[in-house]
């Protein structure tokens, strides 16, 4: 069953509501499942076609998507703010360090970074 658009839409609609900030979604296909923030999906919904369906996650459930992909990354606690610390090896092979605010954006550009932007199967 392919979702339909305004069903989709009202759907996310309930989700951010509930602090929904990421979504995952599938072709009918289900040859991938990519995970993107709502706000960038809803800017590309019309050239999307054929999506089988979705998942709505939040801050929390997403930050344990990019756990499985990479337990070296690690969310620290502070009075100031929160932060992901973030080891990742750069195009000349070295490895380096970096602290990013823990959100949504940082979550999401480190999952691409780690993942390639390729959709995953």
């Amino acid at each position: 069953m392919i979702v339909e658009k305004n069903q989709l839409l009202r759907a996310i609609e309930r989700g951010k509501l509930e602090g929904k900030e990421f979504i995952k979604w599938w072709r009918k296909e289900n040859d991938f499942a990519d995970f993107e923030l709502i706000d960038n999906f809803l800017e590309a919904t019309d050239a999307r076609h054929n999506i089988e369906n979705f998942e709505l996650l939040d801050k929390e459930e997403m930050w344990d998507v990019l756990k499985r992909w990479n337990p070296n990354v690690r969310h620290s606690v502070s009075t100031k703010s929160d932060t992901i610390e973030w080891q990742h090896r750069d195009k000349d092979g070295e490895v380096k360090t970096y602290t990013c605010p823990y959100n949504a954006h940082s979550i999401m550009s480190i999952f691409d970074a780690e993942t390639r932007g390729n959709p995953l199967v």
